[in-house]
């Protein structure tokens, strides 16, 4: 007495369902002709479908939890889909008695799902796209696409990419068992999925440097100098499409990117920053390792978003840029800076400026660069050639300096000292990629630099990464602006240290004696991360100190 429906058992001592009592004493199938229908309705509940249902519509179902309904839907994401019923006595925690007590309840078809209202929501893994761009090319697709193929991980997908950049292109599917991880089972699962072409509902993505090149903006490559690496689409404005993970359906790229974005996080600027310290006038100088930095790294979105608003967060007027791999990549963080199309940057309502860049030295494989604000009310920026010092300043060992400052280079480490005038004054900025322990013979050469900077009393300032503060301490006729024990690097594995050096005395060099190391708002969910997202633009922290402005 006051038994509940949903807890009757039969003659076994098995539950019984109310759905199934209903559906066997009230939908007589000898009594009802084929052209008959009934309606969906709370009293005729119908058959789950276990291709389309949540972990939560899973539940409902007599014996399972919510540890089996997860089980459910992992193994329904590695197979795909589940073919018939009894594919379902392959997931783990349920055997040939727990399908009985299920198969009244199920179906592996769409024409019988359940009716609740619930049901109209489908899990994210059971969205398909259309047939004709379900295929995924296994020759041109990124780790990104193919992780969203149903029966392929991150892993797999991963190692797919590093094969076909060792051995070169598939020539057949069934070259993928090569593959590590795939195995017989999986490979004919996921190759109804897959395609050895290039299909034309599919932009070519390559994964370079960990960084996504399918999010290319073409009309920000094409400004550069590059073909677009997707010729077939009608126009260069229409956006691209992505394929989320768990095959969820396309969506416009620029929608998913304002998506990722919003989730990013971006720090509370604690300190409003006005150019000016003390009632006097003063800029910040900067030095930043963005990590092999090139175009293809740059057209991730999540990298272009990271720098520039780190750079206008902090007012940053004139960062020193090491590990240039591509000139180009400077000229579309100025592009992005002066004409926003991301949408965080575009809403940065501080940013009127004219940026411009600078790469200095010999065109190598690492180059070192300059990003400034030439325009900035107050506090004017202007890059000049090196020779016009001379005529800017009287000192008689100018010149000696300069010569010194132009032989700084060594197989150790690279310097490349570039002018500027700020507000009319001469500043020499030297930007420093050190890759090795200084030599008695570089820190001879380093210090003749600073005792002739000292005489001459123009203002010279090194910013750059160094291997390490030994070589810092090494150097003792220069004084580190910052705090020689400040971390400066986003990743602890990462080698190397930023340094802001002034050879002599801080207080006659004219920084203030305010700096710091931007430790936050460095990571964006499109950027990758390993084999996961969320990543930083780069493993080194920008580092800033304030120089005060000449009147």
């Amino acid at each position: 007495m006051g038994q509940s429906p949903s807890s009757m058992r039969n003659k076994n001592g098995r539950h019984r369902s109310f759905r199934s009592f209903v559906r066997r004493s009230k939908l007589n199938k000898s009594s009802l002709s084929h052209t008959f229908s009934l309606p969906p309705s709370e009293e005729y509940p119908e058959l789950m479908n276990i291709n389309a249902a949540t972990e939560e519509q899973l539940m409902t179902l007599p014996g399972v939890n919510r540890q089996l309904a997860r089980e459910i839907v992992r193994h329904r994401q590695m197979i795909g889909r589940f073919k018939r019923v009894d594919d379902l006595a392959l997931v783990s925690g349920i055997g040939a008695d727990k399908l009985e007590l299920l198969r009244p309840e199920i179906c592996t078809h769409t024409r019988k799902q359940l009716s609740r209202a619930s049901s109209c929501a489908h899990s994210l893994d059971s969205i398909r796209l259309p047939s004709e761009s379900r295929l995924c090319s296994i020759n041109s697709s990124s780790v990104f696409q193919l992780q969203c193929v149903p029966g392929l991980n991150q892993e797999i997908a991963a190692n797919i990419v590093d094969y076909r950049n060792r051995k070169g292109p598939f020539k057949s599917l069934d070259d993928l068992i090569k593959v590590r991880g795939m195995d017989i089972v999986r490979l004919s699962t996921v190759k109804q999925h897959l395609s050895l072409e290039l299909r034309k509902s599919e932009s070519v993505q390559h994964l370079t440097n960990g960084h996504v090149n399918g999010w290319n903006d073409d009309n920000m490559l094409q400004q550069n100098g590059i073909s677009p690496k997707t010729p077939h689409r009608k126009s260069l404005s229409m956006p691209t499409k992505l394929t989320l993970p768990n095959g969820f359906a396309t969506a416009p790229v620029n929608d998913i990117l304002d998506l990722l974005s919003a989730y990013s996080h971006r720090p509370v600027v604690e300190e409003v920053f006005t150019y000016e310290r003390d009632g006097i006038r003063c800029c910040r100088l900067a030095s930043w390792n963005l990590h092999q930095l090139s175009i293809d790294k740059i057209s991730n979105p999540g990298v272009r978003e990271v720098i520039c608003r780190t750079i206008l967060e902090n007012k940053l007027s004139l960062i020193a840029i090491q590990d240039i791999l591509n000139e180009a990549a400077l000229k579309v963080i100025c592009d992005e800076l002066n004409s926003p199309v991301l949408r965080r940057v575009k809403e940065w309502k501080n940013n009127g400026h004219k940026w411009e860049y600078r790469v200095s030295g010999t065109k190598n494989s690492q180059q070192l660069g300059f990003v400034y604000d030439s325009s900035l009310k107050g506090v004017t920026v202007e890059d000049i050639e090196l020779d016009q010092v001379c005529l800017l300043t009287e000192a008689s060992d100018i010149r000696r300096l300069l010569s010194e400052l132009t032989a700084l280079r060594s197989d150790r480490y690279t310097a490349e000292p570039q002018a500027f005038l700020l507000c009319g004054r001469p500043l020499i900025a030297v930007n420093v990629m050190c890759r090795d322990r200084l030599s008695a013979a570089d820190c001879d050469r380093l210090a003749t630099v600073a005792a002739l900077a000292e005489s001459t009393k123009l203002n010279v300032v090194f910013m750059g990464e160094f291997r390490n503060k030994e070589n810092v301490l090494q150097l003792k006729s220069y004084q580190s602006i910052l705090d020689e024990d400040l971390p400066t690097t986003v990743d602890a594995n990462a080698l190397g240290q930023s340094f802001i050096l002034c050879p002599g005395n801080i207080e006659t060099s004219g920084f203030n004696g305010h700096s710091g190391a931007v430790k936050t708002g460095l990571c964006h969910l499109a950027i990758p991360r390993g084999w996961s997202w969320g990543g930083p633009a780069s493993p080194f922290c920008p580092i800033w100190a304030e120089l005060k402005v000449p009147d």
